[in-house]
């Protein structure tokens, strides 16, 4: 079933399936086994396979992983980052330039994300440190 997925991955990133049984620690047969799904893909595998750059999402999913991180995304909390950024630019009078209010959205909403809701007060400090 992911063995496909691998040996896609594999070939992506350029490398032999040698190369890749050198970094895992097992046998070039090993990985031919992985990609032909005569062996079980373990976690470890997949971990050790993601430090060499495999997009692990995409051998369990078949979705790139920045399609499939998107997916997990709390979409209202991105609007509503927006928005309070936007108001707080348009009540000061004030347009920070894209690529700043960018990355200031995202700093935002990865640091309200496990809450799930905007804290007005660390909105309110992040912005004014932006501004």
């Amino acid at each position: 079933m992911f063995g496909l997925r691998l040996s896609a991955e594999r070939r992506r990133l350029g490398l032999s399936q040698q190369q890749v049984a050198d970094r895992l620690g097992v046998s070039r047969s090993a990985v031919g086994m992985l990609e032909t799904d005569r062996a079980a893909l373990e976690v470890e595998r997949l971990l050790k396979l993601s430090e060499i750059d495999y997009d692990v999402l995409k051998v369990l999913t078949d979705e790139p992983a920045r399609l499939a991180a998107g997916r997990l995304l709390d979409w209202q909390l991105v609007v509503d980052v927006v928005e309070r950024v936007t108001a707080w630019e348009q009540a000061r009078g004030l347009r920070l330039p894209s690529e700043k209010k960018a990355l200031v959205i995202k700093h935002l909403y990865l640091r309200f994300a496990a809450q799930g809701v905007v804290d007005k007060q660390a909105l309110d400090e992040t912005l004014q440190m932006a501004a």
